[in-house]
C-alpha cells in the first residue's frame, strides 16, 4: 500500500457546514476501498460510497458484486492534492490494480469525495454537464462537442426507440435519461469493475446511466445507431422487473441490435449468420445465455446470432409479439414458457422454425484414404 500524507488540508474555499476537508478521514476511506478490493467484500466497499443517486449506486453496487467474483490481488488508490469545491473534496485519484493472474493496469481522473456521518464517502469522478429536454449528458472536460453531438443524437433517436418497444404514451417516455462520456476506454473499463478488460463502445445495466466511449472520429449518425443500441437496452430492462434477471443474455444482445437496425440503420445480421450456418457454426442458445460464463468464441454470436433470432421473431409475429416475449420474461417467465405462451410453442420448435429459414450446413464430401501399396523393386 503506497506511503500517504495524512496531514489535514484546510483550504481557502469556502467550506460547507460540516467543516474543512479532513484529509486524514479521507485516507482511511481510501484504506478501506483498498481492503475490500483485495478481500472481495461487496459491503465493505459499498460502506465507503456515497448515497443519494440511485444510478451511482447502482453503478458501485455492479462494481461491487464483481470484486466477489473477481477480487483484486492488489489494489493502489493514491488521491493528489484536494480542493473544496462547495464542501466537497475534489482531486485527482489514480486506481492501480491487478486481478489475480493478469497485468496490472492504472487509471487517473478528478474524483469527489463528500462528508457524511463523520466520514467522506467516495462518491465518483466529477463531471461536466450538458441538460436538454429529457436528457442529462455528462462527460469529461474537454468533450463538450461531443457532448453536445450526443445530446443531439439522442434526442433523435428517442422517440423512435420508445415506440419500437411500445413504450411510447407512458410515463417512460417522459423520464431524464442520464448519459457518461469517458475520454478512455481503461476509464470506461474501470468504471464498470476492475475486472472488466474487453474493448466496448458503450455499455448499460438496470437502473444504471448509460455509459459511452467518446472518440474524435465520432459523427451524430454513428452515435444515433450506438444510443440505438444502449437506449434499447434501457427500454428492454422496463419490459418488466425481472427482464435481467430472466432474459438469456443473446435475447438481452438481440433486442438492442434490432432496436439499432431499426431506429438508426444498424447493421443487418443476414450475411454473417447464414455464412455460420452454412459452415455448422451456430451456437447452441444455452452457449449465449450467461455474459459471466460464455466462451469467448461465441462472444459475437451473443450480439448477431441473437439479432437473427430477433428478427425472425418480429417477421413472424411482429412488433406487439416481439414485444409480448420480451414482456413475458421481463415478468419472470423463462425462456420456453414465454415463447409458449406467445407463440404457442416450444423454444426447441422455435429454433427449428428459425433454423429453417437459413442455408444447410454444407459438409465435405470426404473421401476415405486408400491405402498406399507399394511397388515391388
Amino acid at each position: 500500500m503506497l506511503m500517504r500524507t495524512l496531514a489535514a488540508y484546510v483550504l481557502s474555499a469556502p467550506m460547507a457546514l460540516a467543516g474543512p476537508i479532513d484529509r486524514a478521514a479521507i485516507e482511511k476511506t481510501l484504506e478501506k476501498m483498498e481492503a475490500a478490493a483485495m478481500a472481495g467484500d461487496r459491503d465493505a466497499w459499498l460502506a465507503t460510497i456515497a448515497a443519494g443517486d440511485p444510478e451511482w449506486t447502482k453503478e458501485q453496487t455492479y462494481f461491487a458484486n464483481d470484486l466477489k467474483k473477481k477480487k483484486a490481488e492488489k489494489l493502489d488508490l493514491t488521491l493528489g492534492e484536494v480542493r473544496d469545491v462547495n464542501g466537497d473534496a475534489v482531486g485527482e485519484l489514480t486506481f492501480a490494480w491487478n486481478i489475480e493472474g493478469e497485468p496490472s493496469r492504472r487509471v487517473s481522473f478528478e474524483a469527489r469525495f463528500v462528508p457524511a456521518d463523520g466520514q467522506w464517502l467516495y462518491a465518483g469522478e466529477t463531471w461536466a454537464k450538458r441538460e436538454a429536454p429529457g436528457v442529462i449528458v455528462l462527460h469529461d472536460p474537454g468533450l463538450d462537442d461531443m457532448a453536445a453531438k450526443v445530446v443531439e443524437a439522442f434526442s433523435n433517436i428517442r422517440p423512435n426507440v420508445d415506440a419500437f418497444f411500445e413504450h411510447d404514451g407512458t410515463p417512460f417516455t417522459q423520464r431524464v435519461q442520464k448519459i457518461k462520456v469517458y475520454g478512455s476506454m481503461k476509464h470506461l473499463q474501470q468504471s464498470i469493475c476492475l475486472s472488466y478488460k474487453d474493448g466496448l463502445s458503450g455499455w448499460n445495466e438496470p437502473d444504471e446511466s448509460i455509459k459511452l466511449l467518446a472518440s474524435q472520429r465520432s459523427t451524430v449518425r454513428g452515435l444515433e445507431t450506438l444510443l440505438a443500441h444502449e437506449y434499447g437496452h434501457v427500454a428492454t430492462f422496463a419490459s418488466g422487473p425481472l427482464a435481467n434477471d430472466t432474459m438469456p443474455w443473446w435475447v438481452l444482445e438481440g433486442a438492442a441490435e434490432l432496436s439499432a437496425a431499426a431506429c438508426a440503420g444498424g447493421s443487418q445480421p443476414d450475411r454473417r449468420v447464414a455464412r455460420w450456418a452454412k459452415e455448422g457454426n451456430l451456437a447452441p442458445w444455452p452457449a449465449l445465455a450467461d455474459f459471466d460464463t460464455i466462451e469467448q468464441k461465441w462472444y459475437g454470436h451473443v450480439y448477431t446470432q441473437g439479432h437473427s433470432m430477433l428478427k425472425y421473431i418480429e417477421g413472424r409475429w411482429e412488433k406487439p409479439g416481439r414485444n409480448a416475449w420480451l414482456r413475458a420474461m421481463g415478468a419472470g417467465k423463462p425462456l420456453d414458457r414465454a415463447t409458449r405462451e406467445v407463440m404457442g410453442m416450444s423454444f426447441d420448435d422455435l429454433h427449428a422454425a428459425w433454423r429453417a429459414t437459413l442455408p444447410a450446413e454444407e459438409k465435405e464430401d470426404k473421401k476415405a484414404e486408400e491405402p498406399k501399396v507399394e511397388s515391388p523393386t
